[in-house]
């Protein structure tokens, strides 16, 4: 939270950005497997990005989030420069700081600065003053095993450490006994640590040590030395500081709403062209020079497009290490060992489209955690791993993005699934449900089999703003489940809210658009094509494949299905289920802008979206997938328009 006339405005809002840049590598180099090697390039990369998150903290007075990132660089610190790699319990702790880090950097963000603006001179970690802490251990302290050394050492963690060791009670080695304690430490503190914090590292031994805490003044000297050197001098980065990885090449911030209104100008750009083209012809002027620099206009222009698009979306990996952060909060929470296994990460999706699944995925995985994953004795007792584990993939597919997130608990418990239905009235008590049908329950607002309210949600509770947030995206959400075997979530969304290349046909009188990453082939038909059955049905050999045949007028309730001597358009969905579509003519492949419906219109069936043509008429943009769900719910070849003759 920046003030209004903040002269630091634009450096804060540039600061955190690089924030969420950091924290990605970060993410990165603690899920690197190389990362338990000694002195690992992963374990560098991991200071190197706390480290600078650190000094762009400290000198915009984010004090808070300036300790919180100097405790987590000691510790990074001294791996870097032990003799052996850290360990797998060492590596989840790392992780536990970077979520701790990351929630510190949004905490700043929302907070605001510590201490006055940045402008002046910043007050430094030790501008609240310093801890002393007397540590003395008793004989029993090493006896039940604990070593001072790692206590010392996680006191160092909190902020910048002064360590002395008091020999004064060493006996001479005769004298000496082997279980006694005779050493003490002073660990002067600075900074502004929580005596919370202080107190827990001491929390399993208060009883067999002495200690005392007492909070004394910060050294101005040491103070004004600290601020005048250079962040880098702090904590050296041992690092050579030339760096060849392609993610530390120049880059440019800018805001999502700027690129918002250039990606609707270069829209409208591709509908202006497309009227001028149709103009051109209705005059008699779309051949020889008109016509080539009206195709060298459409060229730059669609370059344009394509480069502007190319702006705005990003690879899914942002996203998908987000939600890391919140697997591990939630499975903390829940008391699981949860293994997150993430694929597809480099697939690219819209940079709007990202930023809204982020609260629907969040829902998604607390629900796999909570109630989808069994507890550790549960699993163990059915045979499976104690951790269990969640996959969170993505890939794209007939033109669409497809995300699952999948987990291998015990499935949905449908019984009870229609048990709550009954007990709740929306089902009657004698009703005969599938499984699709019952796991639609799911779906309804307000619905839960979750016996208590715990601190995360229940599967099925909130399922329905899940649903509505993927519809309006233009996206489809699909549920898999087996008992035993677990639960799989499909989210099927399209690459893009803005341009796309489509096909144009006419059908019924109107004139549709297919996206032309699911049109697989058109074909003109004769009657040896078509095998006909007894109630309707027809199939058409496509590509080696018997295809189901519809008329696409009759069924968006157009009018009546025409001949089987027709012209037809073969269609995929992300599944590759394939449909054979009886059009009346094709009027070719263009590039059309995406407009979303109005949603006082609500959904209509069997589309995505719409656009503007070039003759300024408004077209609908056909969604494989929803026509399909369409032909599977006619009875036979029975159209809709046909039911309503009948």
């Amino acid at each position: 939270m920046t003030a209004p006339d903040d002269p630091l405005a634009e450096i804060r809002t540039g600061f955190f950005a690089e924030c969420e840049d950091l924290l990605g590598r970060l993410d990165d180099a603690l899920a690197d497997p190389a990362i338990t090697r000694p002195g690992s390039e992963a374990i560098h990369a991991a200071f190197r990005a706390v480290h600078t998150i650190k000094g762009g903290a400290a000198s915009l007075s984010y004090d808070a989030l300036a300790d919180t990132a100097h405790g987590f660089e000691s510790r990074l610190d001294r791996l870097r420069t032990a003799g052996e790699g850290p360990s797998a319990t060492a590596v989840a702790d790392l992780q536990r700081r970077a979520d701790d880090l990351a929630r510190a950097v949004e905490a700043a963000r929302t907070a605001g600065p510590d201490s006055g603006s940045a402008d002046h001179e910043p007050a430094g970690p030790a501008a609240s003053g310093n801890w002393r802490i007397l540590f003395r251990p008793a004989a029993a302290l090493y006896q039940s095993g604990n070593e001072p050394l790692h206590l010392i050492n996680a006191l160092t963690d909190l902020g910048e450490a002064s360590v002395a060791c008091d020999t004064s009670l060493l006996p001479s080695l005769a004298a000496m006994d082997p279980q006694g304690g005779y050493l003490s430490w002073t660990v002067d503190l600075a900074g502004s640590a929580d005596e919370h914090a202080i107190r827990e590292t001491f929390e399993f031994v208060e009883d067999i040590c002495d200690l005392q805490f007492d909070r004394t003044p910060a050294s101005p000297a040491a103070s004004v030395q600290a601020d005048a050197a250079p962040a880098e001098d702090k904590q050296p980065d041992k690092e050579p500081q030339a760096r060849t990885d392609p993610a530390d090449r120049p880059t440019v911030r800018v805001d999502l709403d700027r690129f918002d209104r250039l990606m609707n100008l270069v829209g409208e750009l591709a509908i202006a062209e497309a009227i001028l083209a149709r103009r051109l012809k209705d005059m008699g002027l779309d051949r020889r020079s008109a016509a080539a620099a009206l195709a060298e206009v459409q060229t730059l222009g669609r370059d344009l497009q394509d480069s502007v698009l190319a702006l705005r979306t990003q690879p899914v990996k942002p996203l998908f290490q987000r939600m890391a952060r919140i697997l591990r909060e939630a499975a903390a929470r829940a008391g699981k060992a949860t293994l997150l296994d993430i694929r597809g990460e480099a697939t690219e999706i819209d940079r709007s489209i990202a930023e809204r699944l982020v609260e629907p995925l969040t829902h998604m995985i607390r629900n796999a955690v909570d109630h989808g994953l069994e507890a550790p004795a549960q699993r163990l007792a059915a045979g499976k791993a104690p951790q269990g584990r969640i996959t969170l993939a993505a890939a794209h597919r007939s033109g669409r993005v497809i995300i699952d997130l999948a987990d291998d608990g015990a499935g949905i418990d449908r019984a009870r699934v229609r048990a709550t239905a009954i007990a709740q009235g929306l089902v009657d008590a004698g009703a005969a449900l599938t499984d699709a049908e019952t796991d639609a329950l799911l779906f309804r607002p307000g619905f839960s089999t979750a016996r208590a309210v715990g601190a995360l949600s229940g599967r099925g509770v909130g399922m329905d703003a899940v649903q509505k947030a993927v519809t309006a995206l233009g996206g489809r959400l699909s549920l898999w489940s087996e008992p035993g075997k677990g639960t799989r979530l499909t989210l099927s969304l399209p690459l893009t809210l803005a341009v796309m290349e489509a096909m144009l046909v006419l059908a019924g009188g109107q004139v549709f658009a297919l996206p032309l990453a699911a049109t697989l082939e058109a074909t003109r038909l004769g009657t040896p094509d078509l095998v006909r059955f007894s109630r309707g049905e027809r199939l058409v050999r496509l590509r080696q494949r018997q295809t189901p045949l519809f008329d696409l007028a009759g069924l968006l309730g157009l009018g009546a299905a025409r001949p089987a001597a027709a012209l037809a358009v073969l269609v995929a969905d992300e599944e590759d289920r394939r449909l054979g579509l009886i059009v009346d003519d094709l009027l070719g492949q263009h590039q059309i802008v995406v407009k979303p419906l109005g949603a006082s219109l609500g959904p209509v069936p069997g589309t995505a979206a719409a656009t503007i043509l070039g003759d300024g008429t408004v077209a609908l943009i056909l969604d494989p997938g929803e026509l399909m769900r369409l032909a599977a719910a006619t009875d036979g070849q029975t159209s809709p328009s046909e039911r309503r003759a009948s």
